[in-house]
């Protein structure tokens, strides 16, 4: 699967089997300075080995994406180019909100027009304020804002300690979106490319949006599909978010891009909805049983565990917890009263 743990150990492998050859040829680096050569190590091996943030990958014709720093919480992003301006997908935090406006430019002459929240979560939406103030519209479905009308400013505050790059902002609270798109469709067509913004029902959150571009099969999907062990479940429908999936497949996409993770195709949203219906299933069969999450053993198909966090047993948990809270209640778990964490 693109973007696995295997594929990023071979690159940094590989970055590991340069840097033993450039120091075991002697021959060469005696004749050069040897402040240049370490000079010049320094720049050739970290570069490869720390960087976070991808570079811009190009889908298609006019179409990039970018994955996140994982570990300053960003989230991925996608720039979708028209004939007079651009389309980024996703707000991101406002330290990478800052970072892509410079990217953007590199991208293309044109002015970002829009940034379409794909949902409330701070990861895509709190670099809203950064847009807005550099001249593009915010947008995203209505159920985008009322999720923000629900749990903000509380959420923003409960980040800011943590994040320099909120409390640069000097706000208490998240931007809302500047236009609401109501109904199930938006279609931005200016004669070079059609764009669709989709809403297919609740599934990670209620206000779920996804970018879908016909004529290149590409499909941007927000955290409704990732591509690895980076759910969160806890504003989730989680008994309808495989039917939300079961539509976005059958828009047969060729191109993938998820919330977070790397790029790939179709699988990625099969796999993420093979892994709620399992979860789903296993959860409750055991909870049928008389278990509660923590008496819980979760054993689920190999290729679940792709988007199961055995590395981080307290996600885990969480995940098995959230499933256990929507079963019970007999309620979309992102509908009963919760903390985000």
């Amino acid at each position: 699967m693109m973007g696995s743990p295997a594929s990023r150990r071979a690159f940094l492998f590989a970055g590991s089997d340069t840097f033993g050859k450039l120091i075991t040829e002697e021959s060469v680096l005696n004749r050069l300075n040897w402040l240049a050569a370490i000079v010049a190590l320094v720049f050739l091996v970290p570069v490869a080995a720390t960087a976070e943030s991808g570079a811009p990958q190009k889908i298609a014709r006019g179409v990039w994406f970018m994955t996140g720093d994982s570990g300053k919480g960003y989230s991925n992003t996608a720039v979708i180019e028209m004939r007079d301006y651009l389309i980024v997908v996703d707000a991101n935090y406002p330290g990478r909100a800052k970072e892509l406006l410079q990217i953007t430019k590199q991208l293309s002459p044109k002015p970002v027009r829009y940034v379409f929240d794909t949902h409330a979560h701070g990861d895509h939406s709190y670099g809203n304020s950064v847009w807005t103030a550099a001249g593009a519209t915010t947008m995203a479905f209505k159920g985008v804002t009322e999720e923000m009308n629900r749990w903000e400013p509380t959420r923003w505050r409960n980040a800011l300690p943590k994040r320099p790059d909120l409390q640069a902002t000097g706000e208490t609270d998240v931007q809302r979106p500047q236009m609401s798109i109501s109904g199930d469709k938006l279609v931005l067509n200016d004669g070079t490319r059609e764009v669709d913004f989709l809403f297919l029902g609740w599934g990670h959150t209620p206000g779920d949006g996804y970018v879908w571009l016909p004529a290149d099969a590409v499909l941007v999907t927000g955290d409704a599909a990732v591509n690895g062990p980076r759910n969160k479940l806890l504003d989730a429908n989680l008994a309808n978010w495989p039917i939300a999936l079961d539509k976005a497949i059958a828009l047969a996409p060729q191109h993938v891009l998820p919330g977070h993770g790397e790029a790939g195709g179709v699988e990625i949203l099969k796999g993420q909805k093979q892994f709620l219906v399992d979860l789903y299933a296993e959860v409750k069969a055991q909870a049928s049983a008389g278990k509660k999450p923590a008496e819980m053993t979760i054993e689920l198909p190999k290729p679940d565990q792709w988007w199961f966090p055995d590395s981080r047993p307290e996600l885990r948990l969480q995940d098995i917890e959230t499933m256990y809270l929507e079963i019970t209640s007999h309620a979309p778990a992102g509908s009963i009263p919760h903390e985000w964490k």
